[in-house]
């Protein structure tokens, strides 16, 4: 996605205006996604494609559907499986590869700011965007159990929840497109990484799963069970349970791949 506008940057130096900057540099790539048509073209073809999705789950509960299931049904569409998969790899795929394209990533990094801060600053710019992108689905959703409309009573802590847990996956995934991204000057190849990466963490540890009757070793079923996102969000989020594990996994595997990111950023030092 190509920028059309940017708000002005001036950057304070010191220890003292870490936060400042850190501010500076996240505005500026939330800025970038709230300016650019791209991300509403995105965010039209999302929103049509969960609009369809919602009307027919609608008219399935006005046909005698279990209003009790209608909240995880919401929030474990099709249209949220491809969402998770395609929208961070397409929000990330610009944050570092069309700065090295264009060569403004050595004037942003001449400014007196630090590596990880222009890191952090483009993951938080975009992990907000990727929050935004979820919030009128949070709205709908109270909207539909309203009198006017179904008039039925939904579990808010499990919806809450459940949104938690799409929270922490996105974080992670966004985490995954920054890495690609800072890897490459190609926005394509950027992207299909992310979701190459992304889907392989969607589908190969469930079929792993099937498999591991068949090794002998008490660590790997360990280790697939908690990569296994798919089982996290369906087995604990969408039904309104959270296990600190699974939590320390998303957040400790999103800095993992930001840390990666700043060190390739910092790569650029010793050519």
């Amino acid at each position: 996605m190509t920028e059309l506008a940017r708000p002005s940057i001036d950057f304070p130096s010191g220890r003292a205006s870490a936060l400042s900057r850190l501010w500076i540099l996240t505005r500026k790539e939330l800025w970038s996604f709230l300016v650019n048509p791209t991300s509403w073209l995105i965010l039209f073809f999302f929103y049509l494609y969960r609009g369809i999705e919602t009307y027919n789950l609608v008219l399935a509960l006005r046909d005698g559907g279990d209003a009790d299931v209608f909240g995880m049904q919401y929030l474990a569409g099709s249209s949220t499986y491809w969402a998770v998969v395609l929208l961070p790899s397409l929000l990330t795929m610009k944050a570092f590869a069309e700065e090295k394209r264009t060569g403004s990533l050595e004037l942003l990094m001449s400014s007196p700011i630090q590596d990880h801060e222009v890191v952090i600053g483009k993951y938080l710019g975009s992990l907000l965007f990727f929050a935004l992108l979820w919030l009128p689905t949070m709205l709908l959703l109270l909207v539909l159990q309203s009198p006017l409309f179904l008039d039925v009573q939904l579990s808010l802590t499990q919806v809450s929840v459940g949104y938690l847990g799409l929270f922490l996956l996105g974080s992670l995934l966004v985490s995954v497109g920054i890495f690609t991204s800072s890897l490459t000057d190609n926005q394509l190849l950027a992207s299909l990484a992310s979701m190459l990466a992304a889907y392989a963490l969607m589908v190969f540890p469930p079929q792993l799963a099937g498999d591991q009757t068949t090794v002998d070793s008490s660590l790997l079923p360990m280790v697939i069970e908690q990569i296994s996102v798919i089982q996290h969000l369906g087995s604990w989020f969408f039904r309104g349970l959270i296990d600190t594990g699974h939590v320390f996994f998303y957040v400790s595997t999103s800095l993992l791949f930001l840390f990666l990111t700043t060190r390739v950023v910092e790569s650029r030092k010793w050519r």
